[in-house]
């Protein structure tokens, strides 16, 4: 009698252990499948953006080599005008080269969302994460800090001009002087005056930086991209 009602307990025990461990492995299955979906979510999140931001970088690096252009025809000795209205045939895009700075703000809306979610634990690479990582802090930080070095010479430029050149801002907002004549006054003045010249000088050097690390964050995302791929796959 003794031996039957340890049997059933016996089996009623196990059949508890058996229907808990299902039911856990069940559980676990569920939570399992559901972190791959937020994975897989995130994944195509970061793909989407990857393709925002490489549009974005190659809008920049054509008009930051565009202002690399621009500046070369301007410090050569000999001016070139048709080479100069090979890059733009507008003054305001010259005088935009002179006075204004180029911040960089690629699209990280879906990254700082994730970041501020905490959507990124649902990724299991370390490559990605390191990638990302190195994107959006290291190289990102990097350009916005020249950003803020060429926004330093651009105000130190704009004193020069208005105290020295005051004839070159006139002649952009003149209807009456052509893009022939604005960019013979502007090549006068710079040639002619050396603080002027150095100061694009200087600012040619941190463009060419900035294009260098434009590149360089451009590799990293490539480099990202081939990670998010190579793991949706």
């Amino acid at each position: 009698m003794r031996e039957k009602s340890f049997k059933r307990y016996l089996f009623d025990f196990i059949v508890i252990v058996l229907g808990i461990t299902v039911s856990f492995w069940f559980n676990q299955l569920s939570i399992k499948r559901s972190d791959n979906k937020e994975r897989i979510k995130v994944l195509n999140n970061i793909e989407k953006e990857i393709a925002e931001i490489e549009k974005y970088c190659d809008e920049r690096l054509n008009a930051w080599n565009d202002d690399i252009g621009l500046y070369t025809e301007f410090l050569d000795d000999n001016l070139n005008i048709e080479s100069i209205k090979n890059i733009t045939s507008s003054k305001g895009r010259i005088e935009f080269n002179l006075i204004y700075y180029r911040d960089f703000e690629p699209p990280m809306n879906r990254y700082n969302s994730m970041i501020s979610s905490g959507d990124i634990k649902f990724i299991k690479s370390e490559k990605i994460k390191e990638t990302l990582t190195r994107l959006h802090n290291l190289n990102y930080s990097n350009l916005k800090t020249s950003v803020e070095y060429e926004k330093s010479l651009k105000q130190e430029l704009i004193n020069i001009l208005t105290k020295n050149h005051s004839e070159i801002l006139f002649a952009a907002d003149s209807y009456k002087t052509s893009i022939e004549m604005y960019s013979s006054l502007l090549h006068k003045s710079i040639q002619s005056d050396q603080e002027l010249k150095s100061n694009l000088l200087i600012q040619m050097k941190y463009f060419k930086s900035r294009v260098s690390l434009l590149k360089l964050y451009m590799y990293t995302l490539d480099e990202l991209k081939s990670e998010v791929v190579n793991s949706l796959d």
